[in-house]
């Protein structure tokens, strides 16, 4: 059945406006409030007024540009300026490709030849001294660590091979180029595979500085702070921003006992110590960025923060960015401490721990040492006659006293009446018996100190090692 004519134009609207949606650029020119649109279906260019309203400018001059590739553009746009060069470069994730747009004649140009790549977007994509770089991303259903950097002679991007500890993955919203200090610093990552699981895999806490002339990646150490824990364990976050020497986080409703947009603040040359903006002026954050587009998301410039708000009173439509410094966000904020310093709580519990191991431990160790004791023990049992179980108690008795003489022996035996020759077999076999049951359960380590006799060298004297005796005394 054919369509009828009122569905065929509600269709063609549909395409019309998808298509319209699908080929448009937006963004923020750096540091600034001014926004520009390039709309293709129309090939038109807008600038925003100070009402926050696109005013139209006039025709767009397209250069080496291929529509077919607009579509999975038109909202991953990372605007960046090059000192010395005119106009603002636009990075695209998902895609690498490269535009740069000159507003005074209103021209964008395509710079690049890269081919669609698809694992960067999300991507943490800026300029540094002139070079461009991308990091991370989110692509093919998970989550990367890939860092690439743009070729300009090649008009390509190629790949950097990272050192060190590497985060599991980094992300835009958890990662920022602070140009100010050239560091690259990512809080926390989330290991995303949803062929394996819809969920995020492992989220790691750590924090991590990238070396640029190294090329290698370090872990400064793991966020223990309560709130800044709360917030890289939440589904998301709305940004994460360089203002200066600071990393500010725009939490996604994920901080208990707030009902308002918050922002968390990093200083980075300050021991990392983290500070919460409560927003006692309720400026809205994370609202008009979700509803109005380019428009209302928030920048920063030097040290102070851009916060595009609509006022909601007649006439409508009005507009205005706040400016709040990062000395009034810091005075205004609630100080958390080093963020990589364990709580009072988490130190306690970790001494606690620490003495419950090492009682573990000794109880364990006592465990085995009375268990091989008892095993030695049983061997003596087993090992010695009744004569040689006797002779060793007598030497033990003996001990402190000094040597025993054959003659001694031979009496607490009651063999002193015998015939001489038989009191020295008896008395060989005897020592002969002790030596080689004593030296089975202890092997290598001489059992008796034998001397001649002080008054009769022609005799000798017998005692227990020190060795041997101490190990006995431990049965």
């Amino acid at each position: 059945m054919l369509p009828s004519s009122r569905q065929y134009f509600l269709l063609l609207f549909i395409f019309i406006a998808l298509s319209a949606h699908a080929q448009i650029f937006s963004w923020r020119d750096p540091n600034n409030s001014t926004c520009y649109k390039i709309d293709f279906v129309t090939n038109r260019c807008y600038v925003s007024n100070s009402k926050g309203l696109w005013q139209d400018i006039g025709n767009i001059n397209l250069q080496d540009i291929k529509s077919a590739d607009l579509f999975s553009n038109a909202d991953a746009i990372n605007p960046v300026k090059v000192p010395g060069k005119k106009g603002t470069y636009l990075l695209m994730e998902c895609s690498g490709q490269v535009y740069i747009f000159e507003p005074d004649t209103r021209t964008l140009k395509r710079e690049d030849l890269t081919f669609y790549r698809g694992a960067n977007c999300q991507a943490v994509q800026f300029n540094r001294n002139g070079t461009f770089y991308s990091f991370g991303g989110y692509g093919f259903w998970q989550s990367t660590n890939i860092i690439t950097q743009y070729n300009s002679v090649s008009k390509d991007w190629t790949h950097i091979l990272a050192q060190g500890k590497i985060p599991n993955s980094i992300h835009k919203k958890s990662a920022a180029y602070l140009p100010d200090l050239d560091k690259f610093i990512v809080v926390g990552s989330k290991r995303i595979n949803q062929t394996e699981s819809a969920e995020a895999l492992d989220v790691d806490f750590g924090i991590f500085d990238y070396n640029f002339t190294d090329k290698v990646f370090k872990r400064l150490g793991e966020v223990y702070e309560p709130v800044l824990r709360t917030i890289l364990a939440g589904e998301k976050n709305n940004f994460t921003l360089a203002m200066g020497q600071y990393i500010v986080i725009s939490p996604y409703n994920t901080v208990p006992g707030y009902n308002h947009d918050l922002l968390y603040i990093i200083d980075t040359k300050d021991s990392y110590k983290g500070y919460l903006w409560t927003n006692p002026a309720r400026f809205q954050i994370r609202k008009f960025m979700e509803d109005r587009g380019v428009l209302y998301s928030v920048f920063t410039r030097g040290n102070s923060i851009f916060l595009p708000q609509a006022q909601e009173t007649f006439p409508y439509g009005s507009y205005q960015v706040a400016e709040v410094s990062a000395k009034t966000l810091l005075a205004e904020s609630k100080p958390l401490g080093p963020i990589m310093e364990k709580t009072l709580i988490e130190n306690v519990r970790d001494f606690v721990l620490i003495i419950i191991v090492v009682i573990v431990f000794f109880i364990v160790a006592r465990f085995f040492i009375l268990l091989k004791q008892r095993r030695k023990k049983s061997q003596l049992n087993l090992l010695l006659g009744a004569n040689e179980r006797q002779f060793l108690d007598f030497l033990r008795l003996n001990y402190r006293q000094g040597y025993v003489s054959g003659h001694q022996i031979v009496a607490f035996f009651g063999r002193h009446k015998s015939s001489p020759e038989s009191q020295r077999q008896f008395r060989a076999k005897l020592i002969d018996g002790l030596t080689k049951s004593l030296g089975l359960i202890y092997p290598g380590q001489q059992i008796l100190d034998i001397q001649a006799d002080d008054k009769d060298q022609r005799m000798l004297t017998y005692r227990l090692t020190a060795e041997i005796f101490e190990e006995l005394k431990k049965l």
